[in-house]
């Protein structure tokens, strides 16, 4: 029957429509969006773990892993070593878990007055990195970028693209499980 099917809210459409929206940088409509869908599928009302569509466990309301990426502003490309994050919320005192292909671990990000500070926590595996990317606030241009790895300086050079600082290693490094890389730009 065909009934369930032109009667129902597809999660997995609406979720994809709130990160597009983050990515965009409508913050609040995106987050309006997905708290519009936890409401829906509410404790109180049903289980929250189960956005039924059509059946129960649908694999569609995943997409809601997209929101916390465009919420993180999280860029990775495993083969190239390249890491980023560009945070939409509070990113002047943000922390949020990340995923690459062989480890995962915390990223933090710290604004103080005219320095900004990321760090990159591997909790398990180990992460390949070769470039980094962050969001800058509005008008900020840091004249230096250090990046340190446990107690040793790397070797770095970065560019400024309007609030975008890349930052490209002098060589790849391996960060390993238990360690952390941390950015500081002034």
């Amino acid at each position: 029957m065909f009934i369930g099917y032109f009667n129902e809210c597809m999660s997995g459409f609406e979720y994809q429509v709130a990160a597009h929206m983050l990515w965009e940088g409508l913050v609040e409509k995106g987050l309006a969006i997905t708290r519009m869908i936890h409401d829906r599928h509410h404790p109180a009302r049903r289980n929250p773990w189960n956005e039924v569509e059509c059946s129960d466990h649908y694999a569609r309301a995943m997409a809601s892993y997209g929101v916390f990426l465009a919420a993180c502003g999280f860029e990775y490309h495993g083969p190239k070593g390249h890491l980023g994050f560009a945070p939409q919320l509070t990113p002047e005192n943000f922390r949020a878990p990340f995923t690459a292909a062989e480890g995962w671990g915390t990223f933090t990000q710290k604004r103080d007055g005219r320095s900004q500070r990321e760090k990159i926590d591997v909790r398990w595996g180990r992460l390949r990195l070769r470039s980094l990317a962050f969001k800058l606030p509005a008008g900020a241009r840091p004249a230096t970028v250090s990046v340190r790895l446990g107690d040793k300086m790397l070797g770095a050079a970065h560019q400024l693209d309007g609030n975008r600082c890349s930052v490209t290693l002098a060589s790849e490094v391996t960060v390993p499980e238990g360690s952390s890389l941390d950015i500081l730009m002034e």
